[in-house]
């Protein structure tokens, strides 16, 4: 195919329409139901009270601000892919953001003064007694030409038109939310995940929040917060079903095939296969048995690392199925995991200055052979 038709194909797949939408349109579609802001989306609505401030500041005085993205579902309404912060500051100032997962709504905001405009210190959309760091007699309401001025600010809004296919989606995502305000790779692979498979990230979610596998993999609520639960359990996914390619990246790897995984493995012989895994090793090993020397009455018990989830933890579960129908899967577990730390192999998946690419050609393809039975 020439580079013309190229071209041609990926806009027809990307293709959008450009709208000028009111403020006041935005919030009532919102409100309507029409336009979806993602539970997993708002999780990651961190925007600071000055940034916050600043945003209306721009509204008020006609600074330009950035588009809004959205994608469109076959029922027409729209789902929400880039400018979670520019939207949740809005709503949440008008007092209409819903809590997570529910109709509640979350208390209004209250600005504080800003470059141009120092008298939106304690400017409120109206008074409310649960608005947060600031009393209701020290709040200022908007007068109703601001209120106004408001509503009808016009939002650069542009429409990605019914997608041919999920990894279309997946893909504009990625790429107009990388660099901006997530904290890390996981939480906008997650955000993108779900709006591929809801019900099946809702699974791995369960599989994350496995206790076992928690202290398995040393996972605390820090860890928790930035989601490296979860990413443990996409890695594990990704790597029993695909083969490291030895070029990607290893996130644009993990980003390349969790969407096929996505899109046509079976999510219960997963579930099963991690489930045994997890209770095999917990059952043997306890709280160490991803650390080195798992075991080990000399084990150094350093600390849970990527390694041996690659090299053990994959590598059971690549040949789980296998495994469970040996007459003693248990025994066998546990001499191949504590005959593995004898491996001279295994010191060089941890060498000084082993980058993650060069890790994986080495942990994946020993771990899978290794636990063969």
């Amino acid at each position: 195919m020439s580079l013309k038709s190229e071209i041609e194909e990926a806009r027809q797949s990307v293709k959008t329409d450009r709208l000028q939408l009111s403020v006041g349109e935005v919030i009532s579609m919102y409100q309507n139901g029409e336009l979806n802001i993602q539970p997993e989306f708002q999780r990651l609505f961190r925007w600071s009270e000055e940034k916050k401030a600043n945003l209306i500041e721009s509204i008020l005085i006609d600074i330009p601000i950035p588009s809004i993205f959205t994608y469109e579902n076959e029922d027409g309404t729209w789902e929400l892919i880039d400018g979670l912060q520019r939207i949740s500051t809005i709503f949440e100032f008008f007092g209409v953001l819903k809590k997570l997962e529910t109709d509640e709504l979350l208390p209004p905001s209250a600005l504080q003064q800003t470059t141009y405009l120092p008298s939106l210190e304690n400017a409120v959309w109206e008074k409310s007694n649960d608005i947060e760091h600031v009393t209701f007699d020290d709040q200022k309401p908007l007068e109703k030409p601001q209120q106004l001025a408001i509503r009808r600010a016009r939002l650069d809004v542009q429409v990605l038109k019914q997608p041919s296919d999920a990894e279309t989606k997946f893909h504009l995502f990625q790429r107009l939310n990388r660099g901006g305000a997530y904290a890390n790779e996981q939480e906008v692979r997650t955000c993108a995940m779900v709006m591929v498979a809801p019900e099946f990230v809702k699974r791995l979610k369960v599989l994350a929040a496995n206790e076992k596998f928690a202290e398995m993999t040393s996972i605390n609520d820090n860890a928790i917060q930035r989601q490296k639960d979860l990413e443990y359990v996409v890695r594990s996914l990704v790597h029993t079903y695909r083969d490291y390619d030895n070029v990607s990246d290893v996130e644009e790897f993990l980003d390349a095939k969790i969407i096929e995984i996505l899109s046509t493995e079976n999510v219960d012989e997963f579930e099963k296969n991690f489930k045994f895994t997890v209770d095999t090793l917990h059952g043997l090993f306890g709280t160490k048995a991803l650390f080195p020397d798992a075991g080990t009455v000399n084990s150094p018990g350093i600390r849970f690392s990527l390694r041996s989830l690659e090299a053990v933890f994959v590598g059971i579960l690549r040949n789980a199925t296998e495994i469970q129908a040996l007459g003693d899967p248990v025994a066998f577990v546990k001499t191949r995991v504590l005959d593995f730390w004898k491996q001279p192999q295994v010191d060089g998946m941890s060498a000084s200055g082993l980058r993650g690419t060069q890790r994986l050609q080495r942990t994946i393809p020993f771990g899978s052979l290794w636990f063969t039975p």
